[in-house]
Order: structure tokens, then sequence, then C-alpha cells
């Protein structure tokens, strides 16, 4: 009986010292963007005081520069973005007038569906006058500061007049660009209930829009880097349209971490917030500090009815940031010039530049005429990689440079060198055709001689 105690003691042992080394081994390697820490977490280790209830469904910071996760928390977690589905939106007219056919000067006039829109209860709306007209940029500045859903359907309709057209596309490029837990019902964002007559023919569904912050990060990162322009829409704080006239409002962001806003925070200067009573308080934000630009997907802080929930979803967005900007810098990893790489030189073209998290080892790696920085991390999708520069063999560049400068000499000394073989050749083989080739020279210099002296005789 003791001996079978003292076995089982020894067994129980074992198996205790064998998870401990599991455990650790999983602390040990486990990717430096997986966060133990939960947004209320970092909120109040950076000082506020936020009850864990406002933990929000998913979050997740990332580089756009590079699409590096740099904190994420239930990233993939499926939520309703509400109305930071008009970022979709803005994305496919950005597009649309890449093509020249839409401009920031279209006029868009009020007719009956928008302003019906613009008069529906529940819903983010401005006081839309039939018959006025806006440009496209009011529309944008409406879109983004005020969140109206009527100006967004205005804008959706410039790109398609069919509003099930349209979601169609918002679908389709949810897909092309890996969003692959999105998908829309209505350009704007509210529950699809609540636009009643107004939703798209083919999309009756009493629906939100659903997505993740890991998608969000997606188009948000595409967004910023492939139209940077939009930030001077969604910078502003407070922004007055058509001033001066019968149809003239003022608007105040909703974004509270907006620089210069009611907890602003440096550097933030977008991109939208979206609020419902069934998506609860949601926010895009990109900022920049010290050339690093971030973006942070935060959604699901509930309950819409519990006042303190639209500030605390700030205040924990900004205690993030203060997080990742202290562990993690914009930092050339690399200069440009000549280097020896294994006993061997090579010319690196460019600086290369890097996302780098503080105390955090990599190493550089040369593959195939391209470099990279390579540490433990992760990228919002595999559309993203680390950021590479050319790299080339220094002897075989410096052979390419000298012809690249001298081709014209070694062109010219060629033909030079071809044209006197030629008649190195000629002489050898026959040496009389030069004879009389010097015959008949020496004759015309001879008569041109005789020439110019019996002319001085004359003169």
């Amino acid at each position: 009986m003791n001996m079978i105690k003292f076995k089982h003691f020894h067994k129980s042992k074992l198996v205790y010292r064998v998870t401990f080394l599991l455990l650790s081994c999983l602390v040990l390697f486990a990717p430096m963007t997986a966060y133990a820490d939960t947004p209320a977490d970092i909120a109040n280790n950076d000082g506020y005081s936020i009850d864990y209830k406002y933990n929000p469904k998913g979050d997740v910071v990332i580089s756009a520069y590079n699409g590096q996760i740099l904190y994420g928390y239930n990233i993939d977690a499926k939520w309703p973005p509400a109305s930071m589905s008009k970022l979709m939106t803005l994305y496919l007219l950005m597009q649309e007038m890449d093509k020249g056919k839409v401009t920031y000067k279209t006029k868009v006039t009020v007719n009956d569906k928008y302003y019906g829109i613009s008069k529906l209860p529940m819903l983010s709306n401005n006081n839309f006058r039939k018959g006025a007209t806006y440009t496209v940029d009011e529309l944008i500045q409406i879109m983004l500061t005020a969140s109206s859903n009527s100006a967004t359907f205005m804008l959706a309709n410039l790109v398609d007049k069919d509003d099930s057209d349209f979601v169609d596309l918002m679908n389709r490029k949810a897909n092309e660009l890996g969003m692959t837990n999105t998908r829309f019902y209505n350009p704007a964002g509210p529950p699809n209930n609540l636009l009643l007559q107004y939703k798209p023919k083919r999309y009756l569904q009493d629906d939100d829009n659903i997505s993740s912050s890991r998608d969000f990060a997606i188009l948000c990162q595409h967004l910023v880097t492939e139209y940077p322009e939009i930030l001077k829409y969604t910078s502003k704080v407070n922004v007055t349209v058509k001033k001066g006239t019968q149809d003239q409002e003022t608007f105040g962001t909703y974004n509270h971490s907006l620089e210069g806003a009611k907890l602003g925070y440096k550097g933030v200067d977008g991109l939208k917030t979206g609020s419902s009573d069934t998506a609860g308080f949601n926010t895009a934000i990109t900022g920049k500090q010290n050339n690093m630009r971030i973006i942070q997907i935060m959604l699901g802080v509930e309950d819409w009815y519990d006042p303190p929930a639209e500030f605390n979803r700030n205040k924990m967005a900004n205690a993030i940031m203060d997080l990742i900007y202290s562990k993690y810098a914009y930092k050339k990893v690399l200069s440009k010039g000549v280097h020896k790489v294994n006993g061997k030189e090579i010319i690196v073209f460019n600086d290369l530049y890097d996302i780098v998290r503080d105390g955090q080892k990599g190493k550089l790696i040369y593959k195939n005429g391209k470099v990279h920085y390579e540490y433990d991390r992760e990228f919002i999708s595999k559309d993203y990689n680390a950021p590479t520069v050319k790299y080339e063999d220094y002897e075989k560049y410096k052979t390419e440079q000298f012809f690249k400068h001298n081709l014209w000499w070694i062109v010219m000394v060629s033909i030079f060198s071809i044209i006197a073989g030629i008649f190195l050749l000629i002489y050898y083989f026959r040496p009389h055709w030069f004879k009389s080739v010097k015959m008949i020279c020496t004759q015309k210099y001879q008569s041109l001689v005789k020439w110019i002296k019996n002319k001085r005789k004359k003169d």
C-alpha cells in the first residue's frame, strides 16, 4: 500500500514538472504580440479606473507601415462595426474617384430618397433640405464627422446607383482585401431594420453589418496608405458646412481621442467611430508619433445606454496607444551602402526601416537580392510581410556601373579598333592596294602644292 502511494506521489510530481515545463515554454516562446492584459487592465495600469465590464469584444493595434500586429485582444471576434461601415463606402468612393468620373467638386442633389433617409428615427443624420445641392467634398465631411447615413447613400450612389449592387461591391471588396469575417447589408452601418423601406432590395434581412477588429484594421490600413488625403476630413474636431447659407450646419467629432477633442491624444488624426444599441461603442483610430503611424480598432464597448461606456472606450484606446508607443519604434535597421556578409561584399541600395520592439533581438536575412529584418512577430494577414530593400554583389555592381558610365567610350574604341583591324588585314593580304593609294595621294598632294605656289606667284 505504501509502495502504491509512493509511486502515485512520484507520478503526480512528474506530471506537475512536465506541465510546468510546457507552460514555461509557452510563456517563453509565445509571440511578442500576444498580450495577456485586457484593454481594461492596460487602462487601469495607465492610471484610469475602468470596470472590467467595459472590456471590448475585440481590439487590435497594427502598424500602418507594414501591417504588423502590435497588440491583439480577441481580434477575430465577430461584431457589428455600426457606422464604421462608412469607411468601406469611403474606400470604394476613393477608388471610383481614381477613374476621374467623380471629383471632389461633383454635385449631388437631395432627392426624395435621401431626404427620406435623413428623417428616419434613431439614425445618425443631419438636416438635409429637399432640393439642396452638396459637393462630394462636403458630403465626405458630413459622412465622417456627423456620421450621416443619408450623406453615405448619396456618395454610395455615385459609385453605383443601385444600393444592392453597391453592397455587392462592398462584400466583393472585403473578400478581395482578406476581410474573411465581414458581411455587409447596407452602405452606412445601422441595423438594417432601422432603414425601413430604404434597405437594399436584395439585402432585406434585419441584420447588422458584421466584421472583426482584424478585418477593419486591414481596411483602414489600405485607406490610410492609399488615400492619406482622407485625414484632412477625419482630423477635424469641429466642422461647419454650407457656411452662410440656409443649409449651414456645424458638427462635432465623436472620436474623443482626436487631438484637440475631450480625450485628445497626441498625433491622433482619424478615423471613425460607430455605435448603436446592438453594437455598443466602436472606434477606428489612427495616429502618428515619432514617424510611426498606428491603427487601432476597438469593437463592442457596452452598453449603448450606459453613458460612461462611450468615454471608457477612448480611455482604454489611449492607454493602449501609450503602451504601444512605449514598446515599439520605427527605426533604421540597416544603412544603405557597402556591407560585408559572410565574407562577401554586397551593396544595399536604400536604408531599411522597420517596426522594432524594445529589447527584441532580430537578425538581417539576405535572400534572392532582398534583405529584411527578422524577429518573432505577426502580421494582420498573409498579404503583409517585413519590409525589404534590394541588395547586390558589390563586384558585379561595380562592373555594371563601369560599363554604364563608360559605354560611349567603350563603343567608340571598339568601332575604331574594328576599323583599324580591317585596315591591317587588308594591308597584310593586299599590300599593293596601299601602294596604289599612296601613289595617288602623293600625286594629288604634289598637284595641290604646285597649284598653291602658282597661285602665290600670280598674287
